[in-house]
């Protein structure tokens, strides 16, 4: 990857370009890039959150040695209830800014298309697949898209809390993927006879699946429960599975379903790192495994380097006035 010829004028992509621009098959790549760099230790990470009156401010900063990048995703949450996303992306050799992302769709991109790397690696791509997706929202939807283009989707099924999300839902996946969906409101209906589920909800705190309800299920993906007063699995689920692939170790203290699992009896010696797998062959899936994703610095700042190569080699995004001069000693 390259980002062009030096040149002091940092690029800016807006969202509108992101839609516009940026496939899939980008996403999945850097996705499966990042995931590499963390296992083989090309890649150091830090989070930071900063409570204020009103709101809060959350850091997730990376440096990436095999990219020779390093950067940060900020995000807000303001008192009128919205939150703004950017990355920023350097040069490690020379410090100076590569350009800025909106991230407001790099996050909800780089989650489903990790997602999707994972469960593409796990399952048999060319075999008719029969999802499940527990959540209604954005995420979900992208989440279906990410996945339409690695596996053989033959039955889809949607369950959430709300009919008119449902529906909604139904519509999308029909408009952007060509695929046929049907809405659930009992989510053992959704699941019955699945190979897959896809859980990506926002339940305010509330449990979605327990152990009792995917105990036939082959393969979970979770994208929901990122932070330790979020929930979406049952902490059984996750302590009961045969196998567990994370895309950080952070899921561990991060999550609150992770939390749950281990004082449930999940060890830390029992969690595979995603890209610690993608290194090894793909085998049969023989008992309940499960995929659990928090969102990584590395993933973000990857995505956001190869957005910004793509604007370079083909023209959009847009060049801003030359920002932070180098130090000068008087």
């Amino acid at each position: 990857m390259t980002l062009g010829p030096a040149d002091p004028h940092p690029l800016h992509v807006d969202s509108a370009a992101i839609t516009q621009h940026i496939t899939w098959d980008i996403a999945r790549t850097a996705a499966r890039e990042a995931a590499l760099t963390r296992a083989r230790g090309q890649a150091t990470t830090q989070r930071l959150t900063l409570p204020y009156a009103g709101g809060w401010m959350r850091l997730m900063a990376a440096e990436v040695s095999a990219l020779g990048i390093f950067g940060y995703k900020e995000f807000h949450l303001a008192s009128d209830n919205s939150v703004r996303y950017c990355v920023h992306v350097f040069d490690t050799a020379s410090g100076r800014p590569l350009g800025m992302v909106d991230a407001a769709k790099v996050t909800t991109l780089r989650t489903a298309a990790t997602a999707a790397v994972a469960i593409g690696h796990l399952m048999d791509t060319d075999a008719p697949t029969r999802l499940a997706v527990v959540g209604s929202g954005a995420e979900a939807l992208a989440g279906v898209a990410a996945l339409h283009g690695v596996l053989t989707l033959d039955d889809l099924r949607v369950t959430s809390r709300r009919e008119t999300n449902r529906a909604a839902f139904v519509g999308q996946v029909a408009r952007r993927t060509g695929l046929t969906a049907t809405g659930h409101a009992e989510p053992a209906t959704a699941l019955d006879g699945a190979d897959l589920v896809y859980a990506a909800t926002n339940s305010g705190g509330q449990v979605v699946l327990r152990g009792a309800d995917v105990t036939h299920i082959p393969v979970i993906a979770s994208i929901g429960s990122t932070l330790p007063n979020q929930r979406e699995l049952g902490g059984e689920i996750l302590a009961g599975a045969a196998r567990v692939l994370v895309d950080t170790p952070d899921v561990l203290h991060e999550s609150g379903d992770a939390l749950e699992a281990r004082d449930a009896g999940l060890t830390p010696e029992r969690v595979e790192l995603l890209g610690t797998a993608l290194q090894q062959e793909r085998g049969e899936v023989e008992a309940m495994t499960v995929y659990k994703s928090i969102g990584s610095p590395e993933q973000d700042l990857v995505l956001a380097a190869m957005i910004l190569d793509a604007a370079a080699t083909c023209g959009f995004g847009r060049r801003i006035a030359p920002l932070s001069a180098p130090k000068v000693n008087l």
